[in-house]
Order: structure tokens, then sequence, then C-alpha cells
């Protein structure tokens, strides 16, 4: 027989020319009856084909008894039946060859076995056909600039006098959050051009979306709400797709949790629980992660207006001292720098702004420019044309009797702008204020806000300007065990593997035997650190494992008997594969570097402060794999034990070059070996500059189904 070949999928649809309603009603207040109406409402220009035996017309419409008795070819499809005939529903959309079929219905994974069972019979439905399902459990999708409102949510009651298309794509994982963040971004006068609620993710996904979403001119930023991703690596592609489409991509992502029970024997896992992982991976693809909609939607509109910011040099000007104070501290906050003004821009603030107030960066002009307006239109002036600034931020309070001369400065000072103009106008006239706002003038309504957004641009400047990457998987490595084997090498064998992908290690020997033991202390140079070598034993110390400090042969014999006595009695099952005789190693700075499989995202590395602190320390970086050229030694530079490594306060600089060569073999063994679980070195011991490291202890588990799971 020959190869397997798989069905092309349809893209996701967008848009659709056509849209049956299957379980259409005339009744406005059930599932099958909304969309029809808002169809209408929203002016969608497509053919509407509403489908219910019961009915002969609906809304002035044919109404069919089947999606097969449909005279013309149909894009899209809405199933709002019960749940025991969304299966035929759906075969029926699949015989019809309809593209996407969009599921309302509930009942399905999200109630328990038999609703997982339902969803597994239409996934193999699908999968010798194109056609693509949305949900089930969803609210549907809509896309305001075509009108096409396949969605029962009530934000599009909100009707089109509000809810207007714009240049943000949104998808969410939920529906009810989804739909409360488009209905406020409405009411704020953020137009969404599409919003789709992915559901239960039987077939699309969040991700599918986003994808389409870059590939739509119209679509300028793109929004998600995620709860929990199944499809890490696909997610990769498509941030990094929207990144190089100067796209903004900004989420929120809920679920904060820990690494889970593998941090009982990893480190790694401890540190770089799974989201961590999803900051790293938002961090590679440039992806603006926030905390709630406020933000999001702060973030969304400061990107309406600019788009672009070439550094992060940033001009505070307030009419407060106290609130430059706190908008300084805040710029410290979010990663950015007061600006250091040209002369040219001191002199002209020091002819205008008072004696009494500041012409420094943050400035106070005191609140002298309530009565001579033109101190604040000069300022500003001075630093919008300042060249050693990249973004401008001004805070305002109040000011109602002066709000129509003070809207107006703000609007001709934006108009002479080329750098990003950000407002902070707390408590100020609503009315000037969305005056501003229609003109397309970022305004906030406290400074906080103000710097959070710049922050974000300034972030998205700096991914912008990243070369292209990929997220390629080859594999290709050699299989380090049988394909049903899974467990903890020992330390020596692990070591061995290490060694060989160019990880330098200590001096030692593997000893079974009295006669290598001989060899042993012939060959190496006492002190030595005896260790017994077991897959099943991990935490050595624990069960009195490891003598240090050996100094003769005699001292070497005792502890070969020693520690195997303790491991045995601690374990009397225990497999040992001998003792590991090692040079003791002093000096120089430790470090952990690991890495894992991630459950989402595939193969991740991490370095951080190593040694018996390493949890403690809380000082790590992690990334996705595979890693980009440079980005072992980006890692280290995000350490806060950096300074230690490129020699602080007169220390002699540490083998930095050394400790990126050994973070890219080991993301090169995990790119390599799908059967990796998790490959640990705690602790990996630094020297001075042209000295080395040294792997001094070393992790390795394997899984075989690790690997066929990535072959799939």
């Amino acid at each position: 027989m020959g190869a397997e070949t798989k069905v092309a999928k349809h893209p996701v649809q967008l848009t659709a020319n056509s849209l049956a309603v299957i379980g259409a009603s005339p009744e406005y207040n059930k599932l099958g009856g909304r969309p029809l109406k808002l169809c209408d409402d929203y002016g969608y220009r497509g053919q509407l084909f509403p489908v219910n035996p019961k009915y002969e017309e609906i809304r002035g419409r044919k109404c069919y008894p089947s999606v097969e008795a449909i005279e013309h070819d149909v894009d899209m499809a809405i199933v709002a039946l019960p749940f025991g005939a969304v299966f035929d529903a759906v075969s029926a959309c699949v015989r019809k060859g309809v593209k996407q079929v969009i599921v309302f219905s509930a009942g399905f994974a999200e109630t328990g076995d038999e609703g997982r069972e339902a969803e597994q019979r239409i996934r193999k439905l699908l999968a010798d056909s194109p056609t693509r399902v949305m949900g089930p459990n969803t609210v549907g999708y809509g896309n305001v600039g075509d009108g096409l409102i396949a969605n029962f949510s009530m934000g599009f009651e909100l009707g089109p006098e509000m809810v207007k298309t714009g240049p943000v794509g949104f998808a969410s994982q939920s529906g009810a959050f989804g739909t409360f963040i488009f209905s406020l971004a409405a009411q704020q006068g953020l137009g969404f051009k599409a919003y789709g609620a992915t559901g239960n993710e039987l077939d699309l996904t969040v991700t599918d979306f986003i994808s389409a979403m870059v590939g739509d001119d119209d679509i300028k930023m793109i929004a998600c709400y995620i709860e929990g991703l199944r499809d890490g690596r696909d997610f990769l592609e498509a941030a990094e797709s929207a990144r190089r489409a100067g796209k903004p991509l900004v989420a929120i992502k809920t679920g904060r949790t820990a690494g889970g029970s593998a941090a009982a024997l990893s480190h790694t896992a401890a540190i770089a629980g799974a989201d961590e992982v999803y900051d790293a991976a938002f961090r590679q693809t440039g992806v603006i992660r926030v905390t709630d909609e406020e933000e999001m939607l702060d973030i969304l509109d400061v990107f309406r207006t600019y788009r672009d910011i070439d550094g992060d040099r940033i001009c505070v000007l307030s009419m407060s001292g106290g609130a430059g104070v706190l908008l300084a501290d805040a710029v410290e906050a979010y990663g950015l720098k007061l600006a250091k003004f040209e002369k040219k821009t001191t002199a002209a603030l020091k002819k205008v702004v008072p004696d009494y107030g500041s012409v420094n960066n943050p400035i106070d002009l005191t609140g002298k420019f309530m009565s001579h307006p033109h101190i604040l239109e000069d300022s500003l002036y001075a630093v919008l044309d300042d060249g050693g600034s990249d973004a401008v931020i001004m805070f305002v309070g109040l000011l109602h009797l002066q709000g129509e001369i003070i809207s107006g400065i703000i609007a001709r000072a934006a108009e002479r702008a080329r750098k990003p103009f950000i407002v902070a106008w707390t408590a100020g006239p609503q009315a000037e204020i969305e005056k501003l706002r229609a003109q397309g003038i970022v305004v906030f309504g406290s400074p906080t806000r103000a710097v959070r957004a710049t922050a974000a641009l300034v972030a998205h400047g700096r991914a912008k300007r990243l070369p292209p990457r990929s997220f390629p998987l080859l594999g290709g490595g050699e299989r380090l065990v049988a394909p049903t084997s899974s467990g903890f090498f020992s330390e020596a064998r692990a070591k061995d593997i290490l060694r060989a992908a160019g990880v330098t290690m200590p001096k030692e020997k593997l000893c079974t035997s009295s006669a290598e033991l001989d060899g042993a202390a012939k060959e190496l140079s006492f002190p030595l650190v005896v260790k017994v070598c077991s897959p099943d034993l991990q935490h050595k110390t624990e069960a009195g494992g490891v003598a240090l400090g050996i100094k003769d042969r005699a001292a070497l014999g005792e502890a070969f008997e020693q520690v195997q006595a303790n491991a045995r009695k601690y374990d009397p099952k225990m497999k040992i594969d001998g003792v590991l005789v090692t040079e003791m190693v002093g000096g120089g700075f430790e470090l952990i570097v690991g890495g894992r499989r991630d459950p989402v995202f595939g193969p991740i590395i991490m370095v951080g402060a190593g040694g018996i602190y390493a949890e403690m320390m809380s000082d790590s970086s992690i990334r996705v794999l595979p890693l980009a050229s440079g980005e072992a030694e980006e890692m280290l530079r995000e350490l806060r034990c950096f300074p230690m490594l490129n020699g602080a306060r007169g220390k002699e600089r540490l083998d930095f070059s050394a400790v990126a060569g050994c973070i890219d073999a080991i993301a090169g063994l995990l790119c390599a070996h799908p059967e990796i679980e998790e490959l640990e070195i705690n602790p990996l011991r630094v020297f001075a500059e042209g000295e080395g490291i040294g792997a001094l202890d070393a992790v390795l588990r394997v899984n075989s189904s690790s690997a066929s799971d990535a072959a799939a």
C-alpha cells in the first residue's frame, strides 16, 4: 500500500459569500434566530439560507428542509441544534461541501465522557474531508466589516451604530469573557473587524484564527484570549508570522500554574513551569502579554495611532511635580529610560518654564500654564522636536474651565508630532477628551496606563527589528534508547552523552571493582569525589551516596564500599552501575543549565543561578527551542547574576562563551532527540575567561513515547 495521503483542509474562513443557519428560527430569542436578524441588521451582503424543515419561509427568505437541499454553494454554516442532532448536521455539511461549520451547540467535551466521545466521532468524520469546524460550544464568529454575524452573543446587540468595524482581529477561547472584551472595545470606540470564540476547539483553534488574521490586509493588529494551547508549535509560527508582518499580537493568557509533579525530581521543571514557558514563547515571538482587558484595550488603542517607535527614551511633561515623579518611576519600572534633552531643547524650555518649575526630565510646568497657555504649547513643541527622545508622555488633570484651550493645544501639537505623543488627562472634561480621541490622539485617564501602553510600543518596535526565524524540530539524531525504553540514565551515562556533544566534564572514571579503583587513583589527582552511580537514584546525598574530599587510595576504597552500602540500605532494589570517581573542582561560579519537553511547546531550555540554591534564587532565563543565533548569550545577559559572570566590581570575567556553548549543546541534543524528556546540569561550574566550564552533575530522563509523538 502507498503512503497515506491527507486531505487538504480549507483555510479558515474570515468571510463568506453564503451562510446557512441550520436550526433557523423566526424567534430572535432562540440561537437559530439571532444570526438571521443580526446579519440583516449589520448589512450582510452574502446569501443567507435558513434551514429548518418546520418552516417554508423565515424573515422573507426561503427556508430549506436540509443544507443539502440548498441549490447554491454554501461557504459557511451554523449548527444551532440540540446535542443529539449535531453529528448528522455536520455530516450533511461535509457531504454538501461546506467550507466551515460553526457549532453553537453545547453538551460536548465540557460535560464529560459522552460529550468527548461525540467530539471524537465528528473528528473522525472530518479526517477525510476539507471541511473545518469551529466549536462546538461556541458563541460563534462575526465579521463586522462584511456584516457577517454568525454569532449569537449579546455583544452584537449593541447594534451597528456602536459596533463599528476597525483594524483589530480578536480570537478568544472564552465566549463569555471574549464577548465582554469585544463589547467594551465597541463602547470605547475601538473597532474590531473580526471576532471569533473557538469554544472546545474540536478542530479550529485560536492559533488558526490568528494565522488567518495575519493574512487579512484590513486587520492591522490582533488580540487573543488564551486559557491553554494544545498546538504550541503552530502558535509559535503564527505569532512569528504576525511579527514579520508588523502586526502587534496582544494576548491575555490565564492559568498561571506551577510546573507540576515533575518539579519533585527536576530543578528545571520547578523553575521553568508552565506559565514561565508561555512567557518565554511570547517574548521570542514578540507577543505582548497583558494581565487584563483594560491593559489589552489600552495597548490596542495606542497601536491604532502609532505602530513604530525607534527607541526607549521617554520625555515626561507634567503640570504636577508629584505626577512627574510617579511617571518617572513608572518609566523605569516598565524598562524604559528618561530621555536626556539636547541643549537647544533645554534652552527653549528655560525661556517658558517658571523658575520654580523644572526643565529637567521629568519636566514640571507647574500650574502657571492654566493662566499662560503658551507655556504648555511652547514646551510641547520643544520636546516634540527634541532629537534625544523617542516619545513624549504629557500629564494634566482636571482643567474643566480651560478644557477647550488645552485640547486645542494638544491637537496642534499632535499634528506637529513626528514621534509618539501620548496624553494622560486625569478627571478632565470628557467632551474635550472624546474630541481628541476622535482625532486619533491617544488619551488615557491615568499616567501609569500611558507609560504601560508606551512600553508596549517600545516592545513591539524591538520585536519588529529582530531577524526572521522559524521553529522547526528536525530531529534526526540516532536514538539514545530502544523504542520501548523510558526512565532515567545514570549520571555516568548522561555525562557520556553530554561529553560527546561537546560539554566539558571534570576528569572522572566509573569504577566497578578494586582494580578499576587502582586505575582511577593513578589517573586522577586527589582530592576526589565518590558518587554511587545508579539510574534509580537522582538525589544521591539523600541516600548517603556521595563522599567528598577523598585524599588517598585507602580512603578511596572505604568510600567505594560505603556509598554503595548506603544506597542499598536506602533502596535494596536499586540497580547500581558502579561508583563515579571524580577530581574535586574548586573555584568558579555555579549555574544550572537544563532542558525539558514541555507538553505544549515541546523542547525548552533554561539557564540560571545554580547549585543548591537554584530554585530559591529564582534567577533564570528560558527559551523555546530551537535557539536562534546568539540567543544563548542573550539568555545569559538576562540573568540578574550576569554581572558576576561579566567581571563586576573588579572580579575576573568568567568564561561566558563556554557557557553559551554548553547551552547550545544541550539545545542541540533536545532538538535532535525527541526521546529526551529532561536533561539537566546542576551545578555547572564556570571558571575564568579562557578556562572553560565543568559539568559536576547531570540528570537525563528519556521517554520513548515522546519520540513517537514527535514523529506523528
